[in-house]
């Protein structure tokens, strides 16, 4: 089970990475050509800096990765609701930060799946609200299905396969004596932390 749940860690970060990469290819894609020029290079440095420091947090020291991760989520989740009640910004700020999130909360379910898939979960929180709240919210508003046709939707439904991708992992992965973990301090054979 150890095997099948690592492989399923994995898979759950190459669909992960290579999802968002799509993405925020894809609206960069639109960001270059309108607004364009240096404003388009902007809004592609706004996704692409975060992505990478945040990854490589995630990677190199998780405990840091784990809580700026969080942060970003709980800003995400509050950047929804305030876009309830005032039209901040025209443009998807929703998906695309949720996008650059997915990443690095994928890198630390490299580590401990659960965590993994948990973090994921908070991060799609934020459009599904926003989603929800649009469909409740307006009497002759659209219907959940188109709804979740936009660019919300795109981003969230597969985020939340990936999640569960992650918690089956952590599923099936043995259970740890205790007092050890999963993202505990490495050791190298003779038992000795690295």
């Amino acid at each position: 089970m150890r095997n099948l749940a690592r492989v399923l860690r994995i898979v759950g970060l190459v669909l992960t990475s290579l999802f968002a990469a799509f993405g925020i290819l894809f609206a960069a894609g639109y960001a270059f050509e309108d607004p364009g020029g240096w404003k388009g290079f902007a809004l592609f440095a706004c996704m692409v800096v975060p992505l990478a420091v945040l990854t490589w947090l995630a990677r190199r020291h998780p405990a840091a990765g784990l809580r700026w991760v969080l942060v970003g989520a709980v800003l995400l989740l509050g950047w929804a609701v305030l876009e309830l009640f005032v039209d901040l910004v025209d443009a998807p700020v929703l998906p695309m930060a949720t996008l650059v999130l997915s990443v690095p909360a994928a890198v630390l379910g490299l580590r401990n799946a659960r965590r993994g898939g948990e973090l994921l979960l908070l991060i799609v929180a934020a459009p599904v609200v926003s989603v929800l709240a649009r469909v409740l919210g307006e009497r002759e508003g659209p219907p959940l299905g188109a709804a979740l046709g936009g660019s919300t939707g795109v981003v969230v439904l597969p985020l939340l396969l990936f999640a569960g991708i992650f918690l089956v992992a952590a599923a099936v992965e043995p259970r740890h004596p205790a007092g050890s973990s999963d993202d505990s301090v490495t050791r190298s054979p003779s038992g000795a932390a690295r």
